[in-house]
């Protein structure tokens, strides 16, 4: 299994992130009730889902396709 999503540290005093600016399409993912937050790549082609379960992000599926 790949890992994608890179952790970005969170400020705990101000609840505040710094997000890295990259040359490819990614989207910022927080979560304060587990106290994470992840830079997820965006799929050239298809989805990028994001699962939730008891309030809490659990789980980022990538679903990707290919031109024809």
């Amino acid at each position: 299994m790949s890992v994608r999503a890179k952790e970005v540290e969170i400020d705990i005093q101000t609840m505040t992130i710094t997000v890295p600016v990259g040359k490819n399409p990614a989207m910022i993912l927080v979560d304060p009730k587990q106290g994470k937050a992840k830079i997820v790549p965006l799929v050239e082609h298809g989805e990028t889902v994001v699962k939730s379960s008891q309030g809490k992000i659990s789980k980022v599926d990538y679903r990707e396709s290919e031109l024809f």
